[in-house]
């Protein structure tokens, strides 16, 4: 298995487990913008503060259904630099 079909698979396990959770968030009724404010939560709690992984992160909550606008939105608030 080459490093982007392990980097593509671990996006995918990621997205698998988050899937609950935005459908969760998704579901619910939005406190912030497209969710934003739960996104950012949840992506600066798995982090870490880490720009990187919140990024990694970010990208599997798309794959799972995320609002794309909303995940886009928490990064820059959480993550501007």
């Amino acid at each position: 298995m080459t490093q982007k079909e392990k980097e593509a698979k671990l996006i995918l396990d990621l997205a698998e487990d988050f899937a609950p959770f935005v459908n969760d968030v998704e579901n619910s009724i939005a406190t912030t913008r497209n969710h934003y404010g739960r996104y950012g939560a949840m992506l600066c709690k798995l982090s870490k503060g880490s720009k990187r992984n919140a990024i990694i992160f970010a990208y599997a909550m798309l794959q799972a259904g995320a609002n794309g606008q909303g995940v886009s939105d928490a990064l820059n608030a959480f993550f501007p630099n």
